[in-house]
């Protein structure tokens, strides 16, 4: 006597050929592009590395500027009398012109210096070059020049 074949099989109890029971008929996904945001990750590092160069240089540059000096540095011009640009230099320096005799901050009086000093030289933020937000008068001394 004969069985039935069962539900799945072929005719000789075998499954079909072309037919497994595990096949699944779901799509495969689609690979990804993720090439663009590789690039635009690598743009905006290299741009946070640009503004941080440009921030550096710029406090660097600052550093020796009028708003730094101290009683006894000396300073250069690197403007002109009428709109100076002064920088603090080595009092040894040839082009060292005056030197700090006092620093008065928070003012831009510059009568204060009358008595202390030759030169007065008053600096605010809205007036400055170098726009350290400070107010502050420089009483100077000329250097005299052997």
């Amino acid at each position: 006597m004969t069985q039935p074949p069962q539900p799945g099989t072929g005719p000789h109890g075998r499954p079909p050929q072309g037919d497994s029971p595990q096949q699944s008929s779901a799509p495969t996904a689609a690979p990804s592009r993720s090439g663009g945001i590789g690039a635009r990750k690598a743009l905006g590092i290299i741009g946070a590395v640009v503004v941080l160069a440009a921030v550096a240089i710029g406090y660097f540059l600052s550093q020796d500027g009028a708003d730094r000096a101290g009683a006894g540095d000396c300073l250069k011009n690197n403007g002109d009398p009428i709109f100076p640009d002064l920088r603090v230099v080595d009092c040894g320096d040839t082009d060292a012109v005056y030197k700090v005799v006092q620093v008065l901050h928070d003012t831009v009086d510059t009568a204060s210096c009358q008595g202390v000093s030759d030169i007065a030289y008053e600096e605010q933020a809205d007036r400055a070059r170098h726009k350290s937000g400070k107010r502050f008068v420089l009483c100077l001394d000329g250097i005299k020049k052997k």
